[in-house]
């Protein structure tokens, strides 16, 4: 069980050059799937890794 004041993340590989990131997520039970473009609708995040690389996270 997470602490009122901890944050979920996980760790996730740039699909464009496998850089890992940290990301938050909404809660501790959400499952994560990582794209190189954007959908029209859902709950996700944009991440940019240190090469530059623009991907999205998006919450199951």
């Amino acid at each position: 069980m997470m602490n009122m004041n901890e944050v979920a993340t996980k760790a996730v590989a740039c699909p464009h050059c496998g850089e890992n990131a940290s990301v938050p997520l909404p809660d501790g039970e959400t499952e994560v799937k990582v794209r190189q473009s954007i959908a029209a609708f859902g709950e996700h995040t944009t991440i940019t890794c240190s090469r530059d690389h623009t991907y999205w996270e998006y919450f199951c």
